[in-house]
């Protein structure tokens, strides 16, 4: 009896980790079957890496988002992301200069870069 109960509890416990490890968040797939957690609120550069962190996860990189990505911006340079969320701007941790860093509309799949400062969704893995 006390096994089946500590192996109901180790279940239970398993299932609460994982749901934390998006907490606040919303959990997305890319096309190559990369999940994800997106952040629920726009927030800046460094508070979307503190919160990824709180999540257990780091903001990801563009070639984690983006496993084709060529470096350049512009229109259809992320199709891994292209259409699977509604239209929303998301955070990589790939920086783009010392004030800015590049972001990726995931409705478009288009990459831009932004400063650190404006406010994109958070993107974890």
């Amino acid at each position: 009896m006390k096994k089946i109960l500590f192996a109901s509890l180790i279940g239970v416990i398993s299932i609460t980790s994982a749901y934390a490890k998006c907490d606040g968040g919303t959990e997305v797939t890319n096309t190559a079957g990369t999940t994800f957690c997106k952040s629920n609120r726009d927030i800046n550069w460094w508070s979307a890496a503190a919160w990824c962190k709180e999540n257990a996860l780091h903001l990801a990189t563009m070639y984690e988002m983006c496993p084709n990505w060529n470096g350049n911006t512009g229109s259809g340079k992320c199709p891994e992301l292209k259409g699977i969320a509604a239209a929303t701007f998301v955070w990589s941790a790939t920086a783009s200069g010392s004030n800015n860093a590049f972001g990726v509309h995931i409705m478009e799949g288009s990459v831009t870069t932004y400063e650190r400062t404006s406010s994109l969704y958070a993107f974890c893995r």
